[in-house]
């Protein structure tokens, strides 16, 4: 007997295959920024990502690597360990093109970028009064000496005439300072050979930095992790008289694509982490913001980026201005006794961190080096914010959350386990994204190594990790056909 109470059967030509599995996009999970209790650092930032609307990040990162730059000059920090720390940050960040990297650094950097223009013009004009008197002095030295000959080939006494040339010597005219100290595409003699007999206090600043970072200035990590903890440095020169630089100061803020990043990792990564000149830079893996970079056409004021762009100016002038007259030397900055007893429980957890199973196990040499960076962080703050006395406890939490913030970075960027899981959801995210423009499921491992995000290219090695995990955790397939193999989307 037929049941007509049971629903009859629907036609097939509707059912359409379950898509493959949702991206989970765990590499788009947001770490915020912590809030920082710095009025004229605070604001700007705020005011630069809201007109401009490109990562928040960028914004911090330049920031702090401008107020660095003013800082460094005029004061360094006592540790409650009683070492003497430069308060030079190296900022490295990783972001790809047309995400907005050169808009900050002139918003930010454009006060010092006008005040490194207006004092090299000024010593231009310098120069040649330099020149033109020394040519003067030149000439009259000739005179002399040639009255000299005269009166040695005549058996004269050359009494008189030897006291004159001795004092001429004496008189000879001095060439001006040199005065740059914002370089970007520059060479490690070029840099060090301005700091000798010029400024001593430095930005190597840069938004394209790749050729930078792999040319022949950073194949010495020993003469950058000097400078970088105050210490001397030897150059020696063939050609030239070598000389040492005793007490220079230099930030970094070297920007450089994803893709970048990845080839200097691979040539030289292994060196920049055991020689520990990684472990000391502040890094930043920013993302995109492109795509969500809408308008209101509301009027844009800058009144904040005025006021932190002075404030650099101000602290740098300063520091022109008394290191031109010599015998000058750097104020040290110290803690509280309620900011040093958070900084020494801080220290102390950090160290305990790097035993077997911590949280820093894996980087003991990114961890040796934290609370000092933390230190360098709230006395910049302390100064650029024009705080008086000791470094206050407020401050002092404020850069140990930041510091922290940074760590997390590092760990994301460095850390095989946190790379990995980052690396192979944002390659699972790439892929679900060609599904839903053409619904197929099949991929040619050569296609998706010449086209998935710029990051993951150039190491087949490391692609093929990427592929394992997203096999072990169910999200892909990978089959042989002939000899090409394919990844289908599960």
């Amino acid at each position: 007997m037929i049941d007509y109470k049971r629903a009859a059967p629907q036609p097939s030509w509707d059912h359409h295959p379950l898509g493959p599995k949702e991206a989970s996009n765990r590499h788009l999970i947001d770490d915020p920024i912590p809030a920082l209790p710095f009025e004229i650092t605070s604001e700007a930032i705020d005011e630069c990502f809201r007109n401009i609307k490109n990562p928040k990040d960028l914004a911090l990162g330049t920031a702090i690597s401008f107020i660095s730059l003013s800082v460094q000059g005029l004061h360094d920090a006592r540790s409650p360990l009683g070492q003497i720390c430069p308060t030079s940050l190296p900022l490295i960040v990783s972001a790809g093109s047309g995400v907005g990297k050169t808009p900050y650094l002139n918003k930010m950097g454009g006060g010092l970028f006008n005040y490194q223009k207006e004092i090299l013009a000024n010593r231009d004009l310098e120069l040649k009064k330099f020149k033109h008197a020394h040519a003067i002095w030149s000439e009259i030295l000739k005179a002399h000496k040639s009255e000299l000959r005269s009166l040695v080939k005549d058996g004269a006494n050359t009494d008189d005439i030897i006291e004159v040339i001795s004092d001429h010597y004496l008189k000879e005219p001095k060439e001006p300072m040199k005065l740059g100290f914002l370089y970007e595409d520059t060479t490690e003699p070029a840099l060090y050979g301005n700091m000798n007999g010029g400024l001593q206090s430095a930005g190597w600043i840069s938004s394209e930095a790749s050729g930078i970072m792999n040319s022949s200035a950073f194949h010495h990590f020993d003469k950058l992790n000097a400078i970088m903890g105050g210490d001397g440095v030897r150059v020696e020169r063939a050609s030239r008289e070598s000389y040492y630089l005793s007490d220079v100061r230099v930030s970094l803020c070297l920007m450089i694509q994803p893709s970048a990043l990845k080839s200097f990792e691979n040539k030289r990564g292994e060196a920049a982490r055991g020689t520990g000149f990684f472990a000391r830079c502040l890094f930043i893996n920013s993302k995109s913001t492109q795509g969500t970079r809408i308008f209101d056409g509301a009027e844009q004021t800058w009144s904040a980026c005025e006021r932190f762009r002075a404030r650099t100016v101000e602290l740098y002038k300063s520091y022109v201005e008394k290191f031109s007259r010599g015998n000058f030397a750097r104020e040290e900055i110290r803690l509280s006794d309620r900011a040093t007893a958070i900084w020494i429980e801080t220290r102390n957890e950090i160290e305990k961190q790097m035993l077997e199973g911590g949280r820093y196990a894996w980087a003991p040499d990114h961890a040796s080096k934290l609370a000092e960076v933390m230190l360098r962080l709230a006395v910049n703050f302390h100064v650029f914010e024009g705080r008086e006395g000791d470094v206050s406890e407020t401050t002092m939490r404020a850069s140990i959350e930041l510091g922290y913030w940074f760590s997390r970075q590092f760990e994301r960027m460095f850390s095989p386990e946190a790379k990995l899981e980052n690396d192979a959801s944002e390659l699972h995210a790439w892929l679900r994204s060609k599904y839903d423009e053409d619904s197929s499921r099949r991929f040619d491992r050569t296609y998706i190594g010449r086209h998935c995000p710029s990051g993951l290219r150039g190491d087949p090695k490391y692609l093929e990790l990427i592929y394992d995990k997203l096999e072990n955790d169910r999200l892909i397939r990978i089959i042989t056909e002939g000899k090409a193999k394919i990844i289908l989307l599960n």
